[in-house]
């Protein structure tokens, strides 16, 4: 039985790093079974079929507390702080990446923003305690790992500089202060 646990964990851990770093559509069964060295049969057993398995990586991605956020202010230190402090040369998959490879997938792009929504927008919205600014600011934060990591514009400083975190910083300020345009019905 711990054999079991151990593989299934194992196809877990790297579906993770496949379908974070590379798209659900980019990544085969056989690659991610090659890569943690067990049969694709036993993805079937444990997860059902690929998208089980996307979805059970899913519920690795990390949900805001509301509870731990006093301020809409003590939620831009820890993003600022999150921004700044995660090495970037690890390699390692991130949930930015995850919802950024995936969220436009025709299979499991629904999926995706419902997890956001779930797991951090709702969040960000009770703690900032209007929706329209809470939009703007998850276009902010995304919009700022979009330019510093797929497209490396000039103009934004070096990850884990005081220049970069100035950056952000003002960014998402900016989206909390922002007037906006209620839609009408």
């Amino acid at each position: 039985m711990a054999t079991g646990l151990n593989t299934k964990e194992k196809l877990l851990e790297e579906a993770c790093n496949q379908f974070w770093s590379k798209g659900y559509s980019n990544v085969a069964l056989r690659d991610i079974a090659g890569a943690a060295g067990v049969d694709v049969a036993l993805v079937a057993r444990y997860y059902g079929s690929k998208r089980g398995l996307f979805m059970a990586t899913l519920d690795r991605v990390d949900s805001i507390d509301p509870a731990q956020f006093d301020t809409a202010d003590a939620l831009v230190d820890a993003i600022v702080h999150l921004f700044v402090t995660t090495p970037r040369d690890s390699g390692a998959p991130s949930a930015l990446g995850l919802i950024l490879l995936n969220a436009n997938d025709p299979e499991v792009g629904p999926d995706i923003r419902q997890a956001y929504q779930r797991k951090w927008q709702d969040a960000f919205d009770q703690i900032i305690g209007d929706p329209h600014r809470a939009g703007l600011f998850s276009a902010a934060l995304l919009g700022m790992s979009v330019a510093e990591k797929a497209l490396t514009l000039p103009g934004i400083a070096p990850p884990q500089s005081a220049a970069f975190e100035a950056q952000l910083r003002t960014l998402l300020n900016a989206a909390l202060t922002h007037p906006v345009d209620t839609p009408k019905a």
